[in-house]
C-alpha cells in the first residue's frame, strides 16, 4: 500500500541482457545470462528460512522468466512460482486507472468531469456533498493522480489509523457506507490539483465514481475491462478455494498474518494476483496482448492488441499530472502520474510507468520500460517492512544495467 519513489530501480532494468526464446523457462538453462542473473537476485534477498519467499518475473521483448525461493506456506505445499497467488496491495491502483481510461475511450466520462456529476451514493448510503474547495470541485483526474486534496486513509466514527481494532486487519471495520458519510461531511485543506499527496481514500472514491458512471460495479468492470480482456484468470478481488490453495501465507516480524480485509478500499489496494498474470498484464502494457486474451483484445492476425484496446492502455498510461508543474509536489518530486500508474523518465525522455505497495503481510512492485521493451514484478509475503521486493529489483537492476542513457539517472 505504500508508495516509494524508487527512481533508480524504475529507470535501470533489464537494459543489456541477451535475449532467447520467448515463453516462461525454468532453471534449468544455467548457462543463460538472464537465468543467472535473476536467480541471483532472488537468492541473495529470498527471506530467511520461515519467513516467506519471494517471487520475481522479468519480460524482454516478449521472452518471460519466472524465478521463486522460500516457503510461501501455500496450503497445496506447491512452491513458490508463477502460478502462486499473493495480495498485491497498491499494485492495484493501475488497473483502476485503465477501468477510467476505458470509461474515457467510450467517451462515459472525461478526466475533467467533476466526482459529483456521478457519485450520488456509495453502496447503500448516499453522498450528500463530495467537498470542494471554494467553488473548486474534485475532478476524476484529481483522484487518479493523487491531488484531489484527500488523506491517505478516512476517519470514520469506526475507523481510526489512531485507534484500530485489529492492527493485523486494520480496514476490515471500515465500510463503503462509512466511506460515503466521511466523503460528505470532509472539508478539503486546499484546492484540488495543486499538490501531491498520496491517498487511498482517493482512489477508493475514483473507483466508486467510475461504478456510478458505467452502471456497472466496481468488480465487473475490472473483468471487463483488464482481467477477462487479457487472460488474467489469477487476478481477481476475491480468490476460489481453487486459487486459495495456491496463495502465500503473508509474515511480518517473524509470524504469519491474515490477508487485509478492506471491503471499502477494494479499487486502492483490494486485488490478489500471480507473477504469471502480472507479466500477462506487462506484456499487455508493452503493445503485446498474450494469446490468452480474449479475441477482442488481440490485433489484426494475433499480433499486438486490437486499436480500441491498445487505445485504452495509452490512455491509462499518458502523464496527467507532472510533478514539476504543481505548487507543492511532495513526495512526487519530479516524477509524473499518469492514470494509477507512477512515471519516471530516463536521459533520453522516455517514460518509465510503475507502482509498489505493501499490505500486512505482503511486499509487490511492478515496472515497465515500453520505449526500451522490459518488464518485472517481484512479490513476496515476507515482512513488509523490509520491502525484499524493491531491494530484488535494485540488486537485479545492478546487476543487469548497462546503458549509459540509464545508468546516468539518480
Amino acid at each position: 500500500m505504500r508508495r516509494r519513489l524508487l527512481w533508480g530501480v524504475l529507470c535501470l532494468l533489464l537494459s543489456s541482457v541477451p535475449l532467447g526464446p520467448t515463453g516462461a523457462i525454468g532453471l534449468d538453462r544455467i548457462s543463460d545470462p538472464l537465468v543467472d542473473a535473476v536467480t541471483r537476485a532472488v537468492e541473495d534477498r529470498q527471506p530467511s528460512a520461515g519467513g516467506g519467499s519471494l517471487v520475481v518475473g522479468v519480460i524482454r521483448d516478449g521472452r518471460m522468466l519466472v524465478v521463486g525461493r522460500g516457503d510461501a506456506g501455500r496450503p497445496d505445499g506447491g512452491p513458490p512460482d508463477g502460478r502462486t497467488l499473493f495480495q498485491i496491495a497498491s499494485l492495484t491502483k493501475p488497473f483502476t486507472g485503465t477501468i477510467m481510461a476505458e470509461l474515457m475511450r467510450e467517451g462515459r466520462v472525461d478526466p475533467t468531469d467533476p466526482v459529483q456529476r456521478y457519485l450520488r451514493r456509495v453502496g447503500p448510503v448516499p453522498v450528500s456533498h463530495v467537498p470542494d474547495y471554494d467553488g473548486r470541485p474534485i475532478r476524476l483526474r484529481d483522484l487518479a493522480t493523487h491531488t484531489a486534496g484527500l488523506p491517505n486513509v478516512p476517519e470514520t466514527p469506526r475507523f481510526s489509523w489512531n485507534r484500530l481494532e485489529d492492527p493485523r486487519n486494520p480496514y476490515k471495520p471500515l465500510s463503503r457506507g462509512e466511506l460515503a458519510l466521511w466523503l460528505s461531511d470532509y472539508r478539503l485543506p486546499v484546492s484540488p490539483g495543486v499538490r501531491f499527496s498520496y491517498s487511498n481514500a482517493g482512489m477508493s472514491v475514483l473507483g466508486e465514481a467510475l461504478s456510478a458512471a458505467a452502471g456497472q460495479p466496481y468488480e465487473t468492470l475490472l473483468k471487463r475491462v483488464v482481467t477477462d480482456r487479457f487472460g488474467l484468470r489469477d487476478t481477481t478481488l476475491h480468490p476460489t478455494a481453487e486459487q486459495r490453495a495456491r496463495k502465500a501465507v503473508g509474515h511480518a516480524r517473524g509470524r504469519t498474518v491474515p490477508d487485509w480485509e478492506a471491503p471499502a478500499m477494494l479499487p486502492a489496494f483490494g486485488l490478489y494476483s500471480s507473477a504469471d498474470d502480472l507479466l500477462r498484464w506487462l506484456s499487455a502494457n508493452l503493445g503485446d496482448c498474450p494469446a490468452h486474451s480474449s479475441d477482442s483484445a488481440a490485433g489484426p492476425g494475433g499480433h499486438g492488441c486490437a486499436p480500441s484496446v491498445a487505445a485504452t492502455l495509452a490512455l491509462a498510461q499518458s502523464v496527467q499530472v507532472d510533478g514539476r508543474s504543481l505548487a507543492d509536489p511532495g513526495s512526487l518530486g519530479s516524477g509524473a502520474m499518469a492514470l494509477g500508474w507512477f512515471v519516471a523518465w530516463a536521459t533520453d525522455g522516455t517514460p518509465i510507468h510503475w507502482h509498489s505497495g505493501s499490505t500486512g503481510g505482503f511486499n509487490a512492485y511492478i515496472a515497465f520500460s515500453k520505449a526500451h521493451r522490459w518488464g518485472v514484478v517481484a512479490l513476496t509475503n515476507s515482512d513488509p517492512d523490509q520491502v525484499t521486493a524493491d531491494h530484488a529489483v535494485i540488486d537485479l537492476v545492478r546487476q543487469l544495467e548497462a546503458r549509459p542513457e540509464v545508468a546516468s539517472l539518480p
